[in-house]
């Protein structure tokens, strides 16, 4: 395999040497685009800060009855330049983005055609529907929205398995204080702060960015069964919030079981007892212990019905060239390692 990536990268040298060109020009324009505004947006809190405090306002207007060009536009010539920042920002980032974009899909092409011929691909988005995150656990409920970026189907033996670069777009919670001109301010910061330090364009309004699959389950259970990382309890974000949900909405509770180092990684949810013991056998929790500390990413799975999930998170992306040399040949491996490591997980499990 590893010769063969070789020659992929061989094959795809110049496009890939174009595609690490676009993303360093996207870093400065996006620079340009969200630091120009969020710069813009600082200097209006300090504005009114200042005008409030009972500052010295004169500057702002004048009292020569022949003002010359500069003191009657003064505000626009120091604002001006900074707007045209923003727009040669925003048309830079648009144009750089669609040129990668285009040069990494004909990439991710080439390699899964070459490495799994048998496979499926789509790298069109597409929603995915609210049905199957629900039913997933991991979400939150009705009110996420929920995009593909690219998907991946494999068959084997009649069953299919789909495997997702999802995005979450988690729907904003109405409350005293999103509706406050203070929670307003506060979520156009976070915009901006997101535009600039995110691994992903796409990723700047998502709460969730990673893999997602789901697949048949041979046999159906009675209930449901989520298993969520541990940590997840102390951490104040919507997976978080949607502990409370499986609690209270769906009906689960908190399952003790009798491995210790599985408790370490992992907390359950189930609708009942007896079914979460049924599902998590001995060697299943052994099996995901085992995956949790070789792949050392928080794994999320959940059985319910006749469905199985399972969700990592990945702010870098799934199906995407996420390494940061791209012409170096990491990048095709890295991306070959996700499908196989995604595959590796339902294999360990037994679950394909």
């Amino acid at each position: 395999m590893k010769e063969k990536i070789n020659q992929l990268q061989r094959e795809l040298y110049v496009t890939l040497k174009q595609a690490e060109k676009n993303r360093r020009k996207i870093g400065i324009f996006r620079a340009i685009c969200y630091g120009g505004a969020l710069v813009y947006f600082l200097g209006m809190i300090a504005l009114q800060v200042f005008v409030y405090s009972s500052g010295d306002t004169s500057f702002f207007y004048t009292l020569n009855p022949n003002p010359t060009f500069f003191e009657r536009y003064k505000m626009l010539i120091i604002i001006a330049p900074l707007f045209i920042l923003i727009i040669i920002g925003g048309f830079g980032l648009s144009t750089y983005y669609r040129k990668f974009t285009e040069a990494e899909h004909h990439s991710i092409r080439r390699i899964i055609h070459e490495m799994f011929p048998n496979a499926k691909l789509a790298l069109l988005p597409s929603d995915v529907a609210a049905s199957t995150l629900n039913q997933s656990n991991f979400f939150g409920g009705a009110d996420s929205h929920g995009q593909s970026l690219g998907m991946i189907i494999f068959e084997n033996g009649g069953r299919k398995i789909t495997f997702r670069d999802l995005i979450v777009n988690k729907a904003q919670q109405e409350n005293w204080f999103t509706r406050s001109y203070l929670g307003g301010f506060f979520l156009i910061f976070e915009i901006m702060f997101r535009g600039l330090f995110s691994k992903r364009v796409e990723n700047i309004v998502s709460h969730f960015r990673g893999i997602f699959a789901d697949a048949q389950l041979e046999k159906k259970i009675n209930g449901s069964v989520v298993v969520l990382p541990d940590h997840l309890e102390s951490r104040l974000d919507y997976l978080a919030k949607n502990i409370q949900a499986l609690k209270n909405v769906n009906g689960n509770k908190l399952v003790t079981l009798e491995d210790v180092e599985f408790e370490r990684y992992f907390a359950v949810y189930a609708s009942d007892e007896i079914t979460a013991r049924y599902v998590l056998t001995p060697a299943m929790m052994l099996r995901m212990t085992e995956l949790k500390k070789k792949y050392n990413r928080d794994i999320m799975l959940s059985f319910n019905g006749n469905r199985f999930y399972f969700a990592v998170a990945m702010p870098e992306g799934f199906l995407t060239l996420g390494s940061s040399t791209l012409a170096s040949g990491e990048a095709l491996k890295d991306l070959y390692d996700n499908i196989v490591t995604a595959q590796g997980i339902l294999n360990d499990l037994k679950l394909n």
